[in-house]
């Protein structure tokens, strides 16, 4: 998946993510191997990890964790546009599990 190609996708979305949200997830969005739905959760699932190496991190985190979020999520609606069958095995990679 080119990143492009996700950042294309990540535009289409209504409603449209905050600018500074939208830019944030643009930073963090590269050139990868492997399907929209996995390459957004496999995005969102690094940027909680780096939320989660800073226990006592505050407020500026916020952005990552709110940006964590709106990839795994924004895996999830592509996960159901190309094959909703596939939502269960997204979700156990979503939570570290095997698919």
């Amino acid at each position: 998946m080119t990143r492009a190609d996700v950042l294309a996708w990540l535009d289409a979305r209504r409603p449209a993510p905050p600018p500074t949200l939208r830019a944030h997830l643009a930073r963090r969005v590269m050139d990868a191997p492997g399907t929209l739905p996995d390459h957004l959760a496999d995005g969102g699932r690094a940027l909680l990890a780096r939320v989660l190496a800073e226990p006592l991190g505050g407020r500026e985190l916020a952005l990552d964790l709110l940006a964590a979020d709106a990839l795994v999520t924004y895996a999830f609606e592509a996960q159901a546009e190309r094959d909703a069958a596939g939502l269960v095995a997204l979700a156990r990679r979503v939570a570290g599990g095997d698919a």
